[in-house]
Protein backbone atom coordinates (compact mmCIF):
# COMPACT_ATOMS: atom_id res chain seq x y z
CA UNK A 1 0.00 0.00 0.00
CA UNK A 2 2.81 2.38 0.89
CA UNK A 3 4.52 1.73 -2.48
CA UNK A 4 1.28 2.49 -4.33
CA UNK A 5 0.94 5.84 -2.56
CA UNK A 6 4.56 6.75 -3.33
CA UNK A 7 4.17 5.81 -7.02
CA UNK A 8 0.87 7.68 -7.30
CA UNK A 9 2.41 10.76 -5.68
CA UNK A 10 5.39 10.62 -8.03
CA UNK A 11 3.11 10.29 -11.08
CA UNK A 12 0.97 13.24 -10.03
CA UNK A 13 4.11 15.30 -9.36
CA UNK A 14 5.57 14.59 -12.79
CA UNK A 15 2.37 15.59 -14.56
CA UNK A 16 1.90 18.70 -12.42
CA UNK A 17 5.44 19.94 -13.03
CA UNK A 18 5.73 19.14 -16.73
CA UNK A 19 7.72 15.95 -16.36
CA UNK A 20 5.58 14.09 -18.87
CA UNK A 21 7.22 13.45 -22.23
CA UNK A 22 5.12 13.18 -25.38
CA UNK A 23 5.68 11.00 -28.43
CA UNK A 24 7.62 12.84 -31.12
CA UNK A 25 5.07 12.45 -33.92
CA UNK A 26 2.28 14.14 -31.93
CA UNK A 27 1.86 17.91 -31.97
CA UNK A 28 2.51 19.52 -28.56
CA UNK A 29 1.27 22.99 -27.66
CA UNK A 30 3.71 25.50 -26.19
CA UNK A 31 3.27 28.88 -24.54
CA UNK A 32 6.45 30.28 -23.04
CA UNK A 33 8.22 33.55 -22.30
CA UNK A 34 11.55 34.43 -23.89
CA UNK A 35 13.32 36.85 -21.52
CA UNK A 36 14.67 40.16 -22.87
CA UNK A 37 18.23 40.78 -24.08
CA UNK A 38 18.99 37.42 -25.75
CA UNK A 39 17.09 35.31 -23.20
CA UNK A 40 15.98 31.72 -23.80
CA UNK A 41 12.57 30.05 -23.40
CA UNK A 42 11.73 26.36 -23.81
CA UNK A 43 8.96 23.97 -24.78
CA UNK A 44 8.24 20.71 -22.98
CA UNK A 45 10.10 17.57 -24.04
CA UNK A 46 9.19 15.02 -26.71
CA UNK A 47 10.84 11.67 -27.43
CA UNK A 48 12.43 11.67 -30.89
CA UNK A 49 10.76 8.92 -32.96
CA UNK A 50 13.37 8.61 -35.72
CA UNK A 51 16.88 9.77 -36.51
CA UNK A 52 17.56 11.96 -39.53
CA UNK A 53 14.18 13.73 -39.58
CA UNK A 54 13.50 17.42 -39.16
CA UNK A 55 11.26 18.61 -36.36
CA UNK A 56 8.34 20.90 -37.19
CA UNK A 57 7.31 24.18 -35.59
CA UNK A 58 4.13 26.17 -36.11
CA UNK A 59 4.38 29.57 -34.44
CA UNK A 60 0.93 31.03 -33.74
CA UNK A 61 1.96 34.17 -31.87
CA UNK A 62 5.22 36.00 -31.21
CA UNK A 63 4.50 38.95 -28.90
CA UNK A 64 4.68 42.53 -30.14
CA UNK A 65 6.40 43.22 -33.43
CA UNK A 66 9.35 41.04 -32.42
CA UNK A 67 10.85 37.89 -33.91
CA UNK A 68 12.54 34.94 -32.21
CA UNK A 69 15.00 32.25 -33.26
CA UNK A 70 14.46 28.56 -32.49
CA UNK A 71 16.36 25.27 -32.52
CA UNK A 72 15.77 21.71 -31.39
CA UNK A 73 17.82 20.90 -28.32
CA UNK A 74 18.78 17.58 -26.70
CA UNK A 75 21.67 16.13 -24.71
CA UNK A 76 23.10 15.06 -28.07
CA UNK A 77 22.42 16.40 -31.56
CA UNK A 78 21.22 19.97 -30.99
CA UNK A 79 20.07 21.61 -34.24
CA UNK A 80 21.07 24.82 -35.96
CA UNK A 81 19.16 28.04 -35.30
CA UNK A 82 16.15 28.85 -37.48
CA UNK A 83 16.00 32.65 -37.64
CA UNK A 84 13.35 35.39 -37.54
CA UNK A 85 10.23 33.41 -36.62
CA UNK A 86 7.05 35.52 -36.57
CA UNK A 87 3.27 35.11 -36.13
CA UNK A 88 1.60 32.32 -38.17
CA UNK A 89 4.96 30.95 -39.27
CA UNK A 90 5.69 27.28 -40.14
CA UNK A 91 9.32 26.09 -40.01
CA UNK A 92 11.30 22.86 -40.22
CA UNK A 93 13.82 22.32 -37.42
CA UNK A 94 17.02 20.69 -38.74
CA UNK A 95 18.79 18.53 -36.15
CA UNK A 96 20.94 15.48 -35.59
CA UNK A 97 19.05 14.25 -32.51
CA UNK A 98 19.07 10.43 -32.48
CA UNK A 99 15.93 8.32 -32.12
CA UNK A 100 14.85 7.77 -28.51
CA UNK A 101 16.34 10.93 -26.97
CA UNK A 102 14.19 13.57 -25.31
CA UNK A 103 14.25 16.83 -27.25
CA UNK A 104 12.71 20.28 -26.84
CA UNK A 105 12.69 23.59 -28.68
CA UNK A 106 14.81 26.45 -27.40
CA UNK A 107 13.68 29.97 -28.34
CA UNK A 108 15.93 33.02 -28.20
CA UNK A 109 15.51 36.69 -29.03
CA UNK A 110 18.00 39.36 -30.09
CA UNK A 111 20.57 40.91 -27.80
CA UNK A 112 18.80 44.24 -28.36
CA UNK A 113 15.24 43.03 -27.52
CA UNK A 114 14.30 45.24 -24.52
CA UNK A 115 11.20 43.29 -23.39
CA UNK A 116 10.19 39.72 -22.55
CA UNK A 117 8.49 38.13 -25.58
CA UNK A 118 5.61 35.66 -25.23
CA UNK A 119 5.53 32.89 -27.86
CA UNK A 120 2.90 30.23 -28.46
CA UNK A 121 2.11 27.56 -31.03
CA UNK A 122 2.76 23.85 -31.50
CA UNK A 123 5.68 21.61 -32.44
CA UNK A 124 6.75 18.01 -32.92
CA UNK A 125 10.17 16.39 -32.96
CA UNK A 126 9.38 13.54 -35.40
Amino acid sequence: MKKKLVLMGLSVGLVAFGGAVQAGTSWSEYNTTVPKFNGSGYTGYQTKESSGTYGELYSSIVGGAYTVDARMQATSGTGSWVRSITDNDYRNLPNSVPKGLNARVEFSNDLTTPVDVQVSGRWRSN
